[in-house]
């Protein structure tokens, strides 16, 4: 199946997702029931706020591999642009040397023809002008060639620049097709009326009440880390890690990378330019850029990775299981777990 008709299947489910739930709704099941339809509803939306992140950062790949078929397409042009002028020079020396043969054959003699001394001299010389010209026509004949070449990895690279764009085009669709799915569920999870939405401000009012309890609680004690206290193995690790903590909290923007928001290869991207290193903004990319690496080897400063190739998102380890991640639109840059049995691989940046 290609990546139209996966996005398509995708998009379409969600599609009659969001068709369907209306209607159950409107039956009006037990209070359970309404509760579990809600969450069914949010789950749906965090659901989709991941495959946002997969659709962003394919599309941050294809506008990277557009970029360099485009970086291609030029530097084939530029060599032969030079080939061609390399072969007019060569064309105008034969032809100038042609012109002086022809000048010479009207002369009395062969020898009026050419300053020469002696019949050796002469020689000497002819044998000099035949191998010119044999050099000549090879150089010609490896100019055509060259040209034959780039006249054909222009055509790849065409070719590469068509289905990237192609790619980037069609990921960007998927995902705006997700976030007006999103959309609309929010927009029926806030419109949910009757007994549900009694329910739900009820569960506000605890959980307000609760926060505020806690939130009293801890400003009466000494204020306390969440993050793991693990030490990084080097001082670049360390800044990487020390930055990518401050970020929590911080809201997940596609195609950003700091200072306020950010997406996945955003964030890990600016978190290892603290430490002096340069990460593409791709997730898959930044698979390329890494030291592979198992699960048991992890220290803080590494990046996990999810998708084929690492292309769907990436975070950046801190130590105790924990990662520093850019989720996704709904829960932003957030402190979580190592999802390790789901994990594409681990690598570890040159530092």
């Amino acid at each position: 199946m290609n990546f139209r008709a996966k996005a398509s299947g995708f998009i379409a489910i969600i599609l009659v997702t969001a068709g369907v739930l209306p209607t159950v709704l409107a039956h009006g099941a037990p209070i359970d029931d309404k509760r579990r339809q809600a969450a069914a509803i949010q789950a749906q939306i965090d659901a989709n706020g991941n495959k946002i992140v997969m659709y962003s950062e394919r599309l941050n790949g294809a506008r990277l591999r557009l970029d360099r078929a485009q970086a291609g397409i030029a530097e084939a042009e530029q060599r032969t642009s030079e080939a061609l002028a390399e072969t007019d020079r060569i064309q105008g020396l034969l032809n100038a040397r042609a012109a002086e043969i022809y000048k010479g054959a009207g002369s009395a003699s062969l020898f009026d023809a050419i300053d020469v001394e002696n019949v050796a001299d002469l020689g000497a010389r002819s044998q000099y002008a035949a191998a010119a010209a044999d050099r000549d026509d090879s150089l010609l004949n490896k100019l055509q060639k060259a040209r034959e070449d780039l006249a054909v990895q222009r055509s790849q690279l065409e070719t590469q620049r068509a289905g990237a764009a192609a790619e980037r085009d069609a990921a960007a669709a998927s995902r705006r097709t997700i976030e007006q799915a999103n959309a609309d569920q929010k927009a029926l999870l806030s419109g949910v009326s009757g007994e549900l939405a009694t329910l739900m401000s009820e569960e506000r009012v605890r959980r307000d009440t609760e926060t505020a309890s806690r939130a009293s609680r801890i400003a009466s004690q000494p204020r306390q880390t969440n993050f793991p206290n693990v030490p990084a193995p080097n001082a670049r690790a360390a800044a990487a890690v020390a930055y990518a903590k401050a970020q929590v909290g911080k809201s997940y923007v596609y195609a950003t990378s700091g200072p306020d928001t950010f997406d996945c290869s955003g964030l890990t991207a600016s978190a290892w330019a603290q430490a002096g290193v340069s990460l593409a903004h791709y997730s898959g990319a930044q698979w390329q850029q890494t030291i592979h690496i198992g699960a048991g080897d992890l220290q803080p400063g590494d990046l996990i990775f999810y998708g084929s190739g690492g292309s769907n998102h990436v975070e950046i380890y801190i130590g105790g299981g924990m990662v520093v991640s850019a989720s996704n639109p709904e829960t932003g840059v957030k402190l979580a777990g190592v999802r390790y049995g789901t994990a594409f691989g681990y690598g570890r940046v040159h530092s």
